[in-house]
């Protein structure tokens, strides 16, 4: 169960079947929530989209999310219109990455290319923090998206 605020432990992927195991202790509402970061959500999307379609994969994203943070005491956590930003954005940008480039060096670049400040390039913080936006796709309102 967690309390207020969380201490991260963000700490690379050391390779392909760590990223492998994080999502199988994900779905099973094991992985620790203090590695419960930017990156581990962004390997949770590489996986998923490398096995399903958008959609599908969205959907996956959406009931592990939810139950995830049930499970771990945070009911609120989810945020509907970050988490299908970046799906969106990390599904545009998989087919141009390098045929080889393993898992984890595949969720290193874009972990580390689409931070938690990328989406502000389309949002306004007010709107992307507001409680519609964590509720429902809100479109942005600074400029359209390019992807």
């Amino acid at each position: 169960m967690t309390s207020g605020r969380r201490e991260e432990v963000d700490v690379p992927f050391p390779n392909d079947a760590d990223v492998l195991a994080m999502v199988d202790e994900f779905e099973a509402c094991v992985w620790p929530y203090e590695r419960w970061t930017h990156r581990a959500h962004v390997g949770v999307a590489v996986i998923y989209l490398r096995r399903w379609p958008l959609a599908q994969a969205l959907d996956r994203m959406r009931h592990h999310i939810n139950l995830y943070n049930r499970t771990l005491g945070d009911p609120a956590g989810y945020h509907e219109t970050i988490t299908v930003l970046f799906l969106r954005r990390i599904a545009a940008d998989l087919p141009a990455r390098p045929a080889d480039e393993g898992i984890a060096a595949t969720v290193e670049a874009l972990a580390g290319r689409y931070d938690m400040r990328w989406p502000l390039a389309y949002y306004s913080a007010g709107r992307l923090w507001s409680d519609e936006a964590r509720r429902r796709w809100t479109e942005p309102d600074l400029k359209a998206l390019d992807f």
